[in-house]
């Protein structure tokens, strides 16, 4: 049989610890979270403004890709044929594009799929929902989910 003291030394027992490691795990540095910041001069704790980029839609998208896609293969704008933009449903958070030894959220995530004809060669490009493309490579790239999306070209 436990006597009620007993629990209730264990108890106690078990709380000085929890604070001893917590103590221990502090450090002897003032930490500050993420998104703020400590000015040097008067040690004060400022927020820091992260300013996300306005999302794109997909006319923009579609500029965006060509652009870097002239830059990356660094031909005329005008040898660049736009042969499909499509809002697609992409299976996971790699966004159709997955990178080797790399693990990605397992669900539906919107975006959209773009490709350009340059010559005989397809150029790919993958986005979340109004997010920037990315240049997919044709060895990493994988279909949206069949049956969603619609084409906008």
């Amino acid at each position: 049989m436990v006597r009620k003291t007993d629990v209730n030394l264990s108890r106690a027992a078990a709380f000085a610890g929890f604070v001893i490691g917590l103590t221990a795990c502090h450090g002897t540095e003032e930490q500050v979270s993420p998104g703020l910041s400590q000015t040097e001069d008067t040690g004060t704790i400022v927020a820091e403004m992260e300013i996300s980029p306005a999302a794109m839609n997909l006319n923009d998208q579609i500029e965006f890709s060509k652009k870097e896609l002239v830059q990356r293969l660094g031909i005329d704008s005008e040898s660049i044929t736009l042969s499909r933009a499509r809002q697609v449903n992409w299976r996971s958070g790699a966004l159709g594009c997955p990178e080797p030894g790399m693990n990605y959220t397992q669900a539906l995530v919107p975006g959209t799929l773009i490709s350009f004809k340059v010559g005989n060669e397809v150029h790919r490009y993958h986005a979340k929902h109004g997010g920037k493309p990315f240049y997919c490579p044709r060895e990493r790239a994988e279909q949206p989910v069949l049956g969603q999306g619609a084409d906008v070209t």
